[in-house]
């Protein structure tokens, strides 16, 4: 007879659960936990999020006669406090990637060991691990620094099928309190029949035209499955196989196969960052380049609430941080360009504009964040000698030309011509007027000029780029 524990961290799922398949193999019983200290390390909306995840799980696993166990306290005693009271020798659980969630693994392993039980980690994450790809590198260990090198290895890796549905077996007697979950507007449904119904109905329909529409914010074109691959509602491999056994067809077109491609290289960008902290952990403190470590970043207090509270008279840049605030999302085109309004215009510090996304994000991973983060900025992955600078204007024009995504997000500008609602400061003073604009109660003027902004950031950052070492 043998018991292990399941610990339940960001896989909150029974299909395609390497870890709980490990486990159900090497037992006779395995009882699920999760730690409460975990949840409250999360912002408001994922603590909504998986603590809904966590109900819905728990009620699964009771219609098996099994029980899913929270637990109080540090993750490190309450692991051990629970194998002792369940007579568990192993705690099975998914690897983490990130510095905090490695050091978390550290100091749980540490404590278990003294107590005479073994952390066994497997993937859960990832589509591969960083191990996996860094070994077909010319200097393995290290893992990859650029992406477009590391996608090329990623594709060419065969991908594991997904693994059946496993379950715990156990029932605890002493489960604990998983109270209700607060209420938030606009939070999606949080079970995994929701995250496998989401990829089916999106493998089906909009990874076929994914390339074409995924760049336009106004358009309902993604595939909306990154929160249920951050806390492990669905696995990044069976999302790779949905996508890649539709490509696979014979009577998928060519150009439905380009959109597909598009989409997996999202996914290989997802495991890109990750591996990238997993080698370089101190890019979440400081620069990936070490020559742009130390550069003089802003952190002037009302440029910041202008550009968090989407008040910055730049509207794509606007509509990305005001739906960041009203759903915990934001899409991918409008959120880079208001990261590079963040940071290059503004000069703001890249890890102020971090911390706002890890605060309100839905899908908010550390590493994810910190990658993007710094790649924007200039001083991640990217090794071009310049940062990525966005023109907000020329952005909008390009991809919500209609103003489509600029009106839903910005009430003041919602029934404004679409000249006027992209770029009112364009519009002749008469007309601004007219329109009302640039008065308290209606849209604010630009907060700085674009053009003349990048060009002094660019200035300071080439000239601190180049510096004598």
């Amino acid at each position: 007879m043998t018991t292990s524990i399941y610990w339940l961290r960001r896989d909150f799922r029974l299909h395609d659960n390497a870890a709980l398949t490990a486990a159900a193999a090497a037992s006779t019983t395995v009882f699920a936990l999760s730690c409460r200290s975990e949840l409250d390390a999360l912002n408001r909306r994922q603590r909504a999020f998986a603590t809904t995840a966590l109900r819905s799980l728990r009620q699964t696993l009771g219609k098996m006669d099994a029980s899913l166990t929270l637990a109080e306290g540090d993750p490190g005693s309450a692991l051990v406090a629970a194998a002792q009271r369940l007579g568990a020798l192993r705690v099975y659980s998914a690897r983490g990637f990130n510095a905090s969630e490695r050091r978390l693994e550290e100091r749980v392993r540490i404590s278990l060991e003294a107590a005479g039980v073994q952390l066994c980690l497997e993937n859960g994450a990832l589509v591969h691990e960083p191990e996996t790809i860094a070994a077909r590198k010319q200097a393995p260990g290290e893992g990859y620094r650029i992406f477009p090198p590391f996608y090329e290895v990623w594709k060419s890796v065969a991908v594991p099928r997904p693994l059946p549905p496993s379950a715990p077996s156990g029932r605890d007697e002493q489960p604990g309190v998983l109270a209700e979950p607060e209420t938030i507007p606009n939070l999606p449904v949080a079970t995994e029949t929701t995250a496998l119904e989401q990829l089916q109905r999106f493998a089906a329909g909009r990874a076929a035209d994914y390339g074409a529409n995924s760049e336009y914010p106004g358009r309902s074109a993604t595939s909306l499955l990154a929160p249920y691959l951050r806390f492990g509602l669905i696995s990044p491999r069976a999302v790779y196989h949905a996508i890649a056994e539709r490509m696979a067809r014979s009577w998928t077109l060519a150009e439905e196969r380009i959109s597909m491609e598009a989409f997996l290289r999202r996914l290989g960008l997802r495991d890109f960052f990750m591996q990238l902290e997993y080698y370089a952990p101190q890019m979440h403190d400081e620069a990936l380049q070490e020559k742009m470590r130390g550069f003089p970043w802003s952190r002037d207090e009302a440029s910041i609430q202008r550009w968090r509270e989407g008040k910055t008279g730049y509207p794509l840049v606007d509509a990305a941080m005001r739906q960041l605030k009203l759903e915990g999302y934001v899409h991918q085109r409008a959120a880079v360009c208001a990261a590079s309004f963040c940071t290059c215009d503004l000069g703001l510090d890249w890890r102020i504009g971090r911390d706002v996304w890890m605060s309100e994000l839905l899908a908010a991973d550390e590493a994810l964040c910190d990658g993007n983060w710094q790649r924007i900025a200039g001083i991640g992955s990217d090794q071009a000698a310049y940062p990525r600078i966005y023109n907000p204007v020329r952005q909008a024009q390009l991809f919500d030309s209609q103003a489509t995504y600029v009106r839903r997000y910005c009430q003041e500008l919602s029934k404004l011509p679409t000249r006027a609602a992209l770029a009112p400061w364009e519009l002749g003073r008469q007309q601004q007027i007219e329109l009302g604009f640039f008065t308290p109660q209606q849209y604010p003027a630009p907060i700085v000029d674009h053009e003349t902004a990048a060009r002094e950031f660019l200035a300071t950052y080439q000239s601190y780029r180049n510096r004598e070492a």
